[in-house]
């Protein structure tokens, strides 16, 4: 699974006209195996491996959206590519399996996890080495001395996902801005829907940035130094659409002619709906060609991650004769994340003719670091 969600989330590098190779990354059925653990189980150990990946990829989305404190003149406009590193914290590295209250899914003996006892295992920005030892069970009934009782049956065993082996996430962007009246600028990116192989993806945005110097008597006097305030969207829409998680031959004996079909299983599929907004202050200083930049920024992130398909799951059947068979559970998971933060960001742009290069750093839990190039008149 973590291949497969690095991939995703890294659609966005056709927005600056790279595409990905198939052969550089091959998707994994590590959601697959969680599934076979159950929804409620699946949807635990997905979430705590995947959510910093989204909690990163959003706050990226929100960095880049500007260069200096002040806004562009009526006309003037500029195109930019740059790319946005986010870091992960320390903590979520790893995260606890004794903590996710899991039912179905237990320690490599068979043991349910004791919530005193940490059992760490890696995100998907841990470190590239496999995470525990997990066992998987599923209720079945059995007859014991002429009673019907319900019992939990071991049916197979995984390893928790590895992580990437990288602390931070890349997320390439381009975006054109143009100047407007008032001390106003709009800024948009866009990317029509583009397909690669199993990938596909397509996103918007649009930001706000207005100059409230001249609104502030006194101040809008002071010459020297400019004042903007910045508030800006992005909405990005991705999928992969080559899951292959088939029936196991270990599970063949118990699965209908149909099951066993090879295209039976097709239509798997992880997609992911980002969406990302912030706001910002800004104040800067322009000597010569060199412009200096701080402020301070907001930044919202909500991500919906869906699995869809049907996936093979081993159960065992609530009545007589209680014999062990396949069931499909078809789009078994539906999450919801959520992440916000302050940081405070400060920046460099050295404007060269109709060139400009610049760099920034915003301060947060997430913190973020940037860098791009400009072409325009601004």
């Amino acid at each position: 699974m973590n291949r497969c969600l690095r991939k995703v989330t890294m659609w966005a590098v056709p927005v600056v006209g790279l595409l990905l190779s198939a052969g550089q990354v091959q998707a994994q059925d590590e959601v697959g195996e969680f599934i076979r653990a159950g929804k409620e189980d699946a949807g635990k150990l997905v979430r705590a491996y995947a959510e910093p990946a989204s909690k990163a990829f959003g706050h990226g989305l929100n960095g880049g959206w500007f260069n200096s404190g002040k806004a562009m003149k009526l006309g003037r406009f500029d195109v930019r590519v740059f790319a946005t590193a986010t870091f992960s914290p320390e903590e979520d590295r790893t995260f606890d399996l004794s903590k996710l209250g899991l039912t179905m899914v237990r320690d490599e003996n068979g043991r349910v996890f004791d919530p005193n006892t940490p059992v760490l295992s890696p995100t998907i920005f841990g470190k590239d080495e496999e995470g525990p030892e997990l066992t998987l069970y599923a209720k079945a009934r059995r007859t014991v001395a002429g009673q019907s009782v319900e019992v939990e049956e071991r049916v197979g065993s995984i390893n928790a996902p590895q992580g990437a082996g990288y602390t931070f996430l890349p997320v390439p962007m381009a975006q054109v801005s143009l100047g407007l009246i008032k001390d106003t600028e709009v800024a948009v990116r866009y990317s029509p829907k583009v397909k690669y192989d199993d990938f596909e993806g397509e996103l918007w945005g649009v930001g706000l940035k207005h100059g409230i110097k001249q609104w502030i008597p006194v101040i809008s006097m002071i010459p020297g130094f400019d004042i903007t305030v910045f508030g800006g969207y992005t909405h990005l829409k991705s999928a992969y659409r080559g899951l292959d998680v088939p029936l196991r031959d270990e599970d063949r004996p118990y699965a209908t002619a149909q099951q066993q079909d090879p295209q039976y299983y097709a239509g798997q599929a992880v997609t992911l709906s980002t969406k990302a907004w912030t706001g910002s202050l800004v104040v800067s200083k322009t000597l010569s060609v060199l412009t200096a930049y701080a402020g301070v920024r907001y930044s919202n992130v909500e991500t919906d991650l869906n699995v869809e398909g049907a996936y093979p799951v081993t159960a065992y059947r609530t009545t007589a004769p209680y014999n062990r068979y396949v069931e499909d559970i078809t789009d078994p998971l539906l999450l919801n994340m959520k992440d916000s933060q302050w940081g405070a960001t400060g920046g460099l742009r050295l404007k060269l003719l109709v060139f400009s290069l610049y760099g920034e750093y915003t301060l947060a839990k997430y913190p973020t670091a940037t860098a791009g190039i400009g072409l325009g008149f601004n």
